[in-house]
């Protein structure tokens, strides 16, 4: 007589889908560590740590953060499930346990990491990326001393160098300058021939025009400022000293309408043909005039 197969009860049931799940989550976590912070935050175990504006985090770590881990560890992407882009990640830590242990600085992987040689392979950034500076490090292990805090002012933490003021250089798009150009670039051309070394560009990102006639001296009077008409709207900054040019050119000087500062040393032009370019605000360098 054959044994009948055995039913699993309710209760058996139910204890088996738990311990499966269990496992199922486990794994989850243990191979995608961005999960926990996932399902804590949805179920509201995951506390937000605060952060004040005028905090030390605020104003010197999290700006090292981005500048120097987000790329890496941030929004996007999460190498070993680690995320620094904000304080409450990055005190959780990620798939290898924690990296800032509040008030421990030796004990603490971020620290750990940073300090290394730049020969190491698991430097902090990579060495493939600029290296944090020392002053740089030095915020950190303040920072860390301090508690790791997002709300300790950052005037309560001494020691810490000065920031340093970043200094960006904003890319040139060519093609939109030289389609700023393109209007006046034959006639500019053809004059820079007839006036060699007067005139030119302000930068190489603009299509506003200097010109330096005190290189000519008395030669260069009301005649050859008249044939410079046609850049007048793009003239910006105009030395005329010791020229010949004199009042007769006073029309021409009101329609540079960008004109922002003219130097006028030893000329005959006179303070009744500059009052208007006063008026608009461009700055005029010159002797005592009269009027």
């Amino acid at each position: 007589m054959k044994a009948s197969p055995r039913r699993l009860t309710a209760g058996l049931y139910f204890v088996y889908v738990a311990l499966a799940t269990t496992a199922a989550l486990g794994s989850a976590v243990w191979f995608r560590p961005t999960l926990t912070r996932a399902v804590w935050s949805r179920f509201g175990l995951a506390h937000a740590m605060p952060v004040a504006p005028d905090s030390f985090y605020a104003m010197r770590v999290a700006p090292l953060f981005q500048e120097h881990c987000t790329s890496c560890h941030g929004p996007q992407r999460q190498k070993a499930g680690l995320r620094l882009d904000n304080l409450t990640a990055a005190l959780m830590g990620g798939k290898h346990g924690k990296v800032i242990e509040p008030g421990q600085v030796e004990t603490s992987e971020l620290w750990a990491r940073i300090r290394l040689p730049p020969t190491d392979a698991k430097i902090m950034p990579p060495n493939s990326k600029p290296a944090m500076s020392l002053d740089e490090i030095t915020v950190f292990k303040l920072w860390i001393a301090a508690g790791a805090s997002g709300v300790v002012p950052v005037t309560d933490i001494r020691g810490a160098p000065p920031p340093i003021r970043r200094v960006t250089v904003a890319e040139i798009d060519t093609a939109v300058v030289e389609r700023e150009r393109a209007p006046l670039a034959a006639t500019l051309k053809e004059l820079q021939s007839r006036f060699p070394t007067v005139i030119g560009y302000e930068s190489r990102g603009s299509a506003d025009v200097e010109v330096n006639a005190s290189l000519l001296g008395s030669a260069f009077g009301d005649r050859e400022l008249a044939a410079l008409a046609p850049l007048a709207e793009r003239i910006v900054r105009l030395d005329l000293s010791d020229t010949a040019v004199s009042d007769a050119s006073a029309a021409l000087l009101r329609a540079m309408s960008r004109l922002r500062a003219v130097r006028l040393m030893h000329t005959k032009v006179t303070e009744a043909a500059l009052m208007p370019l006063r008026t608009r605000g461009v700055k005029i360098y010159a002797e005592a005039l009269t009027a």
